[in-house]
């Protein structure tokens, strides 16, 4: 059994919570689970709902009683099939947590709905991992402990104050930022500074990788908060041009200097310099 959920599983039961898994609907891990379980602790989340004729291949969250059941050791020594996560609550009762879940399930308008993959441990991992921690409740619900798979290594997270919450509107998980947002970003810019700023890319490529070197200024602006276009674009292309030779601008934001004073600042000093060099 992978050491990071074992010890968390018997953590959890050893403060006295019971255990449940969230489980995609169609793993093969199911039947062998549910033959070897309580099939009184297990619930459909599609079944009752809106979306009952995607029953078949809907997440199930059941109870897991036995940590040495053969199908959950399984499910456990491969975590990168993103089969589920586990979850810990105060009593045997699944009611709450399916309450829970089915009211977060469906997002939208009417007609145009949408299902929330919840029961995906890189769904919630992206969830928790953006949301404050104060927002955690209304997300995790009677969830007391999760814990889940996420970049090659075993997560784990508690709730500060489980419970039963409404759904928030708008819902804060449902406006998480696009986890190929960098991934696009720089690939843009790459392909700009390609275009309009070809000699000086190339004389990069000679002693660096621009993608490492690119990663390394974008950094520094979420670092000092320039966010616009024009500031992203200042940075990047100044950058650039003194990546060959001694830098010339000070950089660094001064004692208590807002985003916007520091970024004039700089663009201020750019142009004096580039006056004297005439």
């Amino acid at each position: 059994m992978a050491r990071m959920p074992g010890q968390w599983m018997t953590q959890q039961q050893q403060a006295g919570r019971r255990l449940c898994l969230i489980l995609e609907g169609n793993n093969d891990a199911l039947q062998r689970l549910m033959a070897s379980g309580n099939r009184a602790q297990y619930c459909n989340l599609y079944g009752t709902s809106a979306v009952a004729e995607l029953a078949a291949a809907g997440p199930v969250i059941l109870s897991v009683e036995h940590l040495g059941e053969p199908a959950l050791v399984g499910l456990l020594e491969h975590p990168e099939a993103n089969w589920g996560w586990l979850g810990s609550l105060p009593d045997v009762d699944l009611g709450g947590v399916i309450e829970h879940w089915q009211a977060r399930m469906l997002v939208g308008p009417p007609g145009n709905q949408a299902l929330y993959r919840f029961h995906d441990n890189r769904t919630l991992a992206r969830a928790l991992g953006y949301l404050p921690v104060a927002q955690w409740p209304a997300y995790l619900g009677p969830l007391i402990s999760v814990c889940y798979w996420h970049e090659a290594q075993w997560c784990s997270a508690s709730n500060p104050a489980p419970g039963k919450y409404p759904v928030p509107d708008p819902a804060p998980w449902l406006n998480l930022p696009n986890p190929q947002a960098k991934a696009i970003l720089q690939a843009n810019i790459l392909r700009y500074l390609l275009a309009e700023h070809s000699e000086n890319l190339v004389a990069l490529v000679e002693f660096q990788d621009p993608r490492i070197w690119l990663a390394h200024v974008l950094e520094q602006a979420r670092t000092w908060q320039w966010r616009e276009p024009e500031q992203l674009e200042f940075l990047v292309v100044r950058r650039l041009e003194e990546a060959t030779r001694a830098s010339v601008l000070r950089w660094p934001p001064l004692v208590a200097e807002t985003p916007g004073d520091h970024f004039g600042r700089v663009v201020e000093q750019w142009r004096t310099l580039g006056h004297q060099h005439e």
